[in-house]
């Protein structure tokens, strides 16, 4: 529960720009600069930078450094982070925060309140976000870890904030759109908005959506709302995580610019219309996307167009992706209906280079490995043709992982690394599945350049956060722990 309520959302948060391992010293230089106080020489815009650098309770001291600090502080933009008050008790904790923000005339770079509790000051959090609309605070934790079992409203005057460029706002209850505030025109300005165990309804987030034209990066992370239907669109919109979460339907109607969509551990309400859910990509709704991933083929039902993919589905234009490069599934190898809709999968894709596959043992080792089916499988264009990359997670050794593998060995003409990395359940070890190389190293290759590698799991299997939502990563899922054995077709498994 300490995880749940601590640990885990905080580790969702930006990384703090500022370091409490930053001070400034009073003190003049040695004999080399004559005691020469170099810094106060600064100008004011390079002062303020300096000011804006440092943890806000050395930020506050400076004014009391000199006549020439004393206008400093306040003339710089705010930035604050309540972490940086810590180890002080939470009252004490607040009341700093409180001070610092009736002081400062604006403007505020960066709020980032995660430690204070928020739900027991009601006269504070009824003051705080009308100062920080006013200061035209641009960077904005909200975090209320203490509600996290009784979530309580949003001040609907964080929705006046009208020139914020990131908004993470975590366990809330996000107004609904009869109650937003007068003059609330949206965020105009809004790059990357994450909500962090936050109840919204459809209707909010419709028009959150709508009003900030300037959206990148949208995260909801266990978050979940009255209808659960999750529809995005923007014109701007590069990526989006749908994390631990639940929802009838995650449909992508109008994002021309989305280039990643992960999800990661979500399902369908469990009193939702059915048992899956549903991810709908809208014909002609991107042209971009090239990362997505993790389909849970046992758990969720892919719409392309108006095209529902099932196992025997006809292949068509409307119903394919081309875009995407990087695709990530979950699908249990010893069961046929899942085999046979992964099949059904990556003809939808044709284009992928880079395949992560994570073999969902339910229940233990099946003892199927459905070699004929894979042995009489019409030929797929990206197994043919286009994948460089395949890894696959959570190997065991069972008969079902040896039936897939060579089917890639002999049907994958462009396959130049296959990665194999061990169950991280205590069910096998390496040595349970050194014999899949001693397979792989007789077998015929379609690609002789093709190198194979075994690796331990990593340490921690949840997919990294911050890893999936930077667009600088070429591949969010790539993570696993080191390796202990590789070979080519010139030569045997080797340490």
């Amino acid at each position: 529960m300490e995880e749940l309520l601590f640990r885990r959302p905080l580790s969702y948060l930006p990384v703090r720009a500022v370091t409490p391992h930053g001070t400034l010293s009073a003190v003049p230089g040695g004999d080399d600069d004559g005691g020469e106080d170099r810094i106060s020489a600064l100008p004011d815009e390079l002062l303020h930078i300096v000011v804006s650098r440092l943890p806000i309770k050395d930020a506050v001291r400076t004014t009391v450094l000199s006549p020439r600090w004393r206008g400093i502080w306040r003339s710089a933009p705010l930035v604050l982070y309540d972490a940086h008050l810590l180890p002080a008790r939470e009252p004490a904790r607040a009341a700093a925060v409180d001070r610092v923000l009736a002081a400062h005339p604006g403007p505020i770079r960066a709020v980032h309140l995660a430690y204070c509790f928020l739900a027991a000051h009601e006269r504070e959090l009824a003051r705080w976000p009308r100062r920080l609309a006013a200061g035209r605070v641009r960077d904005l934790v909200f975090l209320n870890l203490t509600a996290a079992m009784n979530l309580v409203p949003l001040p609907a005057d964080i929705l006046r904030c009208a020139e914020l460029r990131r908004l993470y706002l975590g366990f809330w209850m996000f107004p609904d759109t009869g109650s937003f505030p007068e003059g609330a025109g949206g965020f105009p300005h809004l790059r990357e908005l994450v909500l962090i165990n936050t109840f919204m309804e459809d209707s909010s987030l419709d028009r959150v959506l709508a009003t900030s034209p300037a959206l990148k990066t949208l995260a909801l992370v266990v978050s979940y709302g009255k209808g659960k239907h999750v529809r995005l669109h923007g014109q701007k919109l590069q990526c989006v995580l749908f994390w631990q979460s639940e929802a009838v339907e995650l449909a992508v109607l109008d994002a021309p610019r989305l280039e990643r969509l992960i999800m990661w551990e979500t399902s369908a309400p469990s009193e939702g219309d059915g048992p899956l859910m549903a991810v709908k990509i809208a014909e002609g709704a991107t042209s971009s996307l090239k990362v997505l991933g993790y389909f849970q083929l046992g758990v969720h039902k892919l719409e392309i167009g108006n095209t529902v993919i099932k196992a025997d589905t006809n292949v068509s234009p409307t119903s394919m992706v081309p875009s995407v490069k990087n695709l990530a599934l979950m699908v249990n190898l010893g069961v046929l209906e899942e085999v046979q809709m992964l099949a059904s999968f990556l003809r939808r894709f044709p284009n992928i280079e880079t395949l992560h596959l994570e073999h969902v043992l339910d229940g233990g080792p099946t003892g199927n490995d459905y070699a004929d089916f894979f042995m009489e499988l019409s030929p797929i264009e990206c197994v043919q043709s286009h994948i460089r990359t395949v890894i696959l997670h959570g190997i065991s050794g069972d008969l079902s992982e040896v039936a897939f593998l060579m089917y890639l060995s002999q049907r994958a003409n462009e396959l130049q690394k296959l990665t194999l990395v061990v169950t991280d359940k205590k069910t096998a070890t390496v040595d349970d599945v050194k014999h899949i190389l001693q397979v792989l190293a007789i077998t015929p290759w379609a690609s002789e350049r093709c190198m194979v590698s075994l690796v331990h799991p990593k340490l921690e299997h949840d997919l990294n956060f911050h890893r999936a939502s930077n667009l600088s990563v070429s591949d969010p899922f790539l993570e696993h722990g080191r390796e202990c054995f590789r070979f080519t077709k010139e030569g045997y498994p080797r340490v």
